[in-house]
């Protein structure tokens, strides 16, 4: 690929950018330019005198930095141009070759265009806003639920010094009953000492039949009355314990808000009901399958989708050796990866009804009977749940056994 470029090492908040009419000829050298709207302005006047002294409209090249270089890269899609966003990996490969270890801004310029230059790559797929709304909100909501996740673990650590016995009353210890009896009475000493009417009073905003609230004092005086706290640093401990409330009760509501945001959103998708079809999908997985892909068409063939998610084998071969015992790439995104888990984990789930999705539960027990560990056989199944996603999605009907 000999066409000219703009190649953009990226910073926080100053890059280098090296212009070149083809390979070997550079145009511009490595030159700094701020991350402001002037900045990159000039250097769209870069790109302009690229072209009309080529007569090919430039790309741009740049390295994948996470968030650095996220707003670069749709600068230039808006101002339209094509941008060609490297695996750091591969940027990687390139200086490892090089005899003098030299780490400089400016010398990652000129060598993120040696990488671009030696192989074949494809502009970034420029996502459609209301699907890029989708996969962000479903990316926040994942961060938000594993910060909810850590939460949890340091209550029930604190509550252990605390309260013994107190996971004994709720079967559900994060519920809003739970942590608001648990905020007001933190302690056996606590509980033991109040009177039942204001133990009562906290429990019936629940809207919790009566029988149910009076079964539940009983149980937490119980609990209180077997439980041995550790004494030190109680109070301490207790004021936690409460901080800890605070903050689940918080990113609950926030948990509760966002997951609302995605169902809207990915609801005005006829792609969403499609993935609902499918036995195991829920609709937090639909929408993250539906941000994560985009648009379907981008991938010629179900391999091409299976790769993107990471779940395509690894190779090792080595003249006449060749491993049989590959893991997957995890080279793709995590984010669908983790969906598609969570969904084949569902859909060979048994129920009271039967199994809830016969065709991968066939799959997932033939790898079982080759005689796959029961991990390696989900993985393999959700590459199968993929290929049906990808097959439903092509041809836009829904799922049938």
């Amino acid at each position: 690929m000999n066409r000219p470029i703009l190649s953009i090492d990226v910073s926080k908040s100053k890059s280098y950018a090296a212009a070149f009419l083809s390979q070997g000829q550079q145009y511009q050298r490595p030159t700094p330019f701020p991350h402001t709207p002037e900045g990159l302005s000039s250097l769209v006047s870069c790109l302009i005198k690229l072209e009309k002294e080529t007569g090919e409209k430039p790309q741009v090249v740049l390295e994948a930095t996470g968030n650095y270089s996220k707003p670069i890269v749709s600068f230039f899609q808006q101002a339209n141009y094509q941008v060609i966003v490297l695996n750091p990996l591969e940027t990687h490969q390139q200086k490892k070759k090089a005899i003098r270890k030299v780490k400089t801004d400016p010398v990652d310029a000129n060598r993120i265009a040696q990488v671009y230059y030696q192989n074949n790559f494809k502009p970034v797929y420029m996502m459609d806003p209301f699907i890029s709304d989708i996969r962000n909100l479903c990316r926040q909501y994942e961060g938000f639920n594993v910060l909810y996740t850590e939460t949890q673990l340091h209550l029930r650590n604190i509550l252990d010094l605390v309260f013994p016995n107190y996971d004994k009353v709720f079967s559900h210890l994060n519920c809003v009953s739970s942590l608001k009896v648990i905020f007001h009475f933190p302690t056996p000493e606590s509980v033991l000492s109040a009177p039942r009417e204001d133990i009562l009073a906290v429990l019936k905003v629940s809207r919790r039949s009566t029988s149910w609230c009076d079964m539940k004092v009983d149980q937490l005086v119980l609990a209180a009355r077997e439980s041995l706290p550790a004494n030190q640093a109680q109070q301490s401990n207790t004021r936690v314990l409460k901080n800890y409330i605070e903050v689940l009760l918080s990113l609950q509501r926030i948990l509760t808000d966002i997951r609302a945001q995605i169902i809207e959103q990915a609801s005005l998708s006829p792609i969403f009901s499609l993935l609902l079809s499918i036995p195991g999908v829920g609709e937090l997985t639909a929408a993250t399958i539906l941000g994560e892909i985009g648009d379907i068409s981008r991938f010629p063939t179900s391999k091409q989708v299976v790769a993107f998610a990471g779940l395509d084998p690894s190779v090792f071969e080595s003249g006449k050796f060749k491993s049989t015992n590959n893991r997957i790439s995890k080279r793709g995104s995590s984010y669908i990866r983790k969906a598609l888990y969570q969904a084949t984990v569902v859909g060979i789930s048994k129920r009271t009804t039967g199994i809830l999705n016969p065709v991968l539960y066939e799959y997932y027990s033939k790898k079982l009977s080759e005689g796959k560990p029961s991990k390696v056989a989900i993985v393999a199944t959700s590459s199968k749940l993929l290929r049906i996603i990808y097959g439903i999605w092509n041809s836009q009907q829904p799922f049938t056994v």
